[in-house]
């Protein structure tokens, strides 16, 4: 078959099509579980890092069902090898979620095929025991047959794009609100373009959320045991197999001594050690920063960290955490990122001895992976009707109409008056109060719009106008 494996061939290391073997090594780098293997007696090699990569693993194996054994090794740094095995165990429902979980499948792979797969496939989990994985393939290698007949099936569908030149999208809230209204801004406003991982992927640049609540909400796509075990790679100093885990770069950066070594002589920092010496010495200082980057090494490598750079600073008395991601896959990796840096945010202000503030995500590339379409438009057409009102944190107006005027009185938060506006028209009023940056949120500015025209004809009919709440 010339053209398999079908989906993301680009990124797979391919071996015999006949083989009755294939291996997924989770997150390690492939290249070095490579070495372990007899490649010519495996089908293919590759790599599972989201669960939406499962669909397109199931239908590589449709589309050559000749594969009985697949190994399942390497590191799995966010769960998604619990949802593939779970699949092999449970199934899954007539909506094509697995069984156990919150994840489906794509929703064009037949049932019955995928009953057939998961009756002649077996999962075998060498997860810790890759040093045997040779000796498997040596004993249970062989040319077989089809189980079935081949099925080929396509990607999903295309999303309609919305082109824009627009390049900063602010969101603000309790996380949820603030996830939902990113996917929602990625699917509508999206540029629809090729990624380095050979899938199409949706793209608006430089996602910016101020966080301000951190509560699980039951829309989520993980499990607590899912975030449990990503926990445990955000805080771990070490690495692993795999090429890098935010807390290896964070609490055990290591700094080359002599470049041209071929093994490094290496300094390691714990940044976050650093950090908090720092912010306990001098709270207003400005260079309160961790970074991930390693330039001599990053710019080079086929799987950089996302996250690059991390920024602490002390207003009022609590500690902001500013987080600048390159490269932000928002509906697999966004939650479990934001958590992750919020416990670290919470780490390090208790620590210092404050309180946390709000949590800030810059996302110069935020993105959603092809595989994900559908899953994320559904999650936004289902959830966000739930979106609740939320204050402006800039301030609010009180409206009235006085003495053939209409007179606007902007508060501060915290309830003092700071500016007055006064007039007879609602559009020179509402020119005035935008000149002065006082809205930050949309709904606000349609509000004050739509209370502005009220106040406008009852001075032009007499009427008495009364302030209507949100």
């Amino acid at each position: 078959m010339e053209k398999w494996p079908l989906h993301f061939k680009e990124c797979l290391i391919e071996g015999d099509a006949e083989s009755n073997i294939a291996v997924c090594c989770l997150w390690s780098k492939k290249e070095e579980i490579k070495k372990m293997l007899p490649v010519k007696k495996i089908s293919v090699l590759g790599n599972l890092y989201t669960v939406g990569g499962i669909s397109y693993m199931i239908k590589n194996i449709l589309a050559n069902p000749r594969i009985r054994y697949l190994i399942v090794c390497g590191e799995d740094l966010n769960g998604v090898s619990e949802v593939l095995f779970k699949l092999w165990e449970n199934g899954v429902d007539n909506t094509h979620r697995i069984i156990d979980t919150k994840h489906h499948i794509h929703e064009d792979i037949p049932l019955e095929a995928l009953e057939e797969l998961r009756r002649n496939v077996k999962l075998v989990d060498m997860r810790g025991k890759e040093e045997m994985m040779r000796d498997f393939i040596e004993k249970h290698y062989e040319k077989v047959p089809f189980f079935m007949q081949p099925i080929v099936l396509g990607d999903v569908p295309p999303v309609h794009e919305i082109k824009t030149d627009f390049v900063c999208f602010r969101v603000e809230g309790k996380l949820g609100e603030v996830w939902l209204n990113a996917l929602d801004f990625i699917m509508k406003f999206g540029e629809i373009k090729e990624s380095e991982y050979g899938i199409k992927q949706k793209e608006i640049l430089n996602l910016i959320a101020v966080i301000k609540e951190f509560e699980v909400e039951d829309f989520f796509n993980f499990t607590q045991e899912e975030l449990e075990n990503y926990y445990k790679s955000f805080f771990s100093d070490g690495k692993g197999s795999v090429e890098y885990t935010y807390g290896e770069r964070l609490f055990s950066y290591s700094l080359p001594l002599m470049e041209e070594l071929e093994k490094e002589v290496k300094l390691i920092i714990n940044q976050i050690d650093v950090i908090v010496k720092k912010l306990k010495k001098s709270p207003h200082t400005r260079r309160a920063i961790a970074i991930t980057w390693k330039v001599w090494r990053d710019l080079f490598s086929k799987n950089p960290p996302c996250l690059i750079q991390v920024v602490w600073n002390v207003k009022h008395g609590k500690l902001y955490q500013t987080c600048v991601f390159r490269s932000h896959d928002i509906f697999s990796a966004y939650l479990f990122n934001v958590f992750g840096l919020r416990k670290l945010q919470e780490m390090v202000a208790e620590k210092v001895g404050m309180e946390p503030g709000d949590l800030i995500v810059i996302s110069n590339s935020a993105h959603i992976y092809e595989n994900c379409w559908k899953d994320a438009l559904e999650i936004v057409k289902k959830n966000k009707k739930k979106l609740r009102f939320v204050e402006d944190r800039l301030g609010y107006f009180l409206i009235s109409v006085k003495e053939g005027k209409i007179v606007v009185n902007h508060f501060s938060p915290d309830g003092r008056k700071t500016f007055s506006f006064e007039g007879t028209s609602a559009e020179d009023l509402y020119k005035q109060i935008i000149s002065q940056n006082l809205v930050s949120r949309l709904e606000h500015a349609a509000y004050l719009g739509k209370e502005l025209m009220r106040a406008e004809m009852c001075l032009r009919e007499g009427k008495k106008y009364v302030q209507d709440c949100f």
